[in-house]
C-alpha cells in the first residue's frame, strides 16, 4: 500500500505544486484546503478544515480522524500571509498569527504521533525564517514562522522515532507578496526539494534555499 501524505494549505501556489509532486511520486495525498477544493483523483482526497479559530484543528481533526490517521508523513504548509504596519500591529495580530502557523502544526503532528504512524513531519517556513532583520509589513508573520524551527528541533529531540524538518523556501514565481530582492523560484522546484526531505533520512534540521546559489544549504534548526 502506498504512504498516505497530509498537506495542508494544498489550494495555494506552493500547496498546489506539493499536491502534483507528491502524487506523481506515487503517495496517496490527503489535500487539506479551508475553501477551493482541487481535483480529485485516485491518488488525491481533499479535506476541507479552517485552522483559524483556536477550535478549527481540532474540529478538523475529528471529520476526517479515520483518513489522517494513515498518515506517514506530513508537510504543514498552511499559514497565509497579510501585510500590516509593523507601527499598526496589535497583540491580537500576534495571536492570530501563532494560531495559524504553529497551532495547526502541532496539534495535527501529535495526533499522528499518538496514532503511531508518524514517520516524517516538514513545516514550511519562509525565506527569512531565523534571520535577525526589521520585519516592517510582516512582523505578526514573521515571528510565528520563527518559532517553527525552534518547534521543529525540539519534537525531533523528544520523538527520535520520527523525523521532523524545516524548509525556508524562496519567493514563489507568481507570489502576490514579493521580496524586493530576491529572484523568484517556480512552486515546482520547492516541492521537489520538499518531497526529498519529507522522504529522506535528515530530522530537526532546518533547510534554505540562498538567494545567491542554485542549491539547497541546510542548517540545524537551532542556527
Amino acid at each position: 500500500m502506498a504512504e498516505t501524505v497530509l498537506i495542508t494549505g494544498a489550494s495555494g501556489l506552493l500547496g498546489r505544486a506539493l499536491v502534483r509532486e507528491f502524487a506523481g511520486r506515487g503517495l496517496m495525498v490527503l489535500a487539506q484546503c479551508h475553501r477551493h477544493r482541487g481535483e480529485e483523483s485516485g491518488s488525491v482526497r481533499w479535506l476541507v478544515g479552517d485552522f483559524s479559530s483556536a477550535g478549527g484543528t481540532q474540529a478538523f481533526l475529528r471529520r476526517h480522524a479515520q483518513a489522517i490517521a494513515r498518515c506517514s508523513c506530513v508537510v504543514h504548509n498552511y499559514g497565509p500571509i497579510a501585510e500590516k504596519p509593523t507601527a499598526e500591529v496589535t497583540g491580537s495580530d500576534l495571536v492570530a498569527a501563532f494560531q495559524v502557523q504553529l497551532q495547526p502544526a502541532l496539534d495535527i503532528t501529535r495526533f499522528l504521533l499518538a496514532q503511531g504512524t508518524l514517520r516524517s513531519a516538514l513545516f514550511i517556513a519562509f525565506e527569512d525564517t531565523g534571520r535577525v532583520r526589521a520585519f516592517r509589513k510582516v512582523l505578526a508573520f514573521a515571528m510565528a514562522k520563527n518559532a517553527l524551527p525552534l518547534l521543529s528541533r525540539s519534537l525531533a529531540e523528544v520523538h527520535p522515532g520520527a523525523r521532523f524538518n524545516v524548509l525556508s523556501p524562496p519567493t514563489l514565481a507568481g507570489a502576490a507578496i514579493r521580496h524586493p530582492r530576491v529572484k523568484p523560484v517556480a512552486p515546482e522546484k520547492v516541492a521537489a526539494r520538499a518531497c526529498r526531505i519529507v522522504l529522506g533520512r535528515g530530522s530537526g534540521r532546518h533547510y534554505r534555499w540562498p538567494a545567491a546559489a542554485g542549491r539547497i544549504a541546510r542548517r540545524k534548526t537551532h542556527g
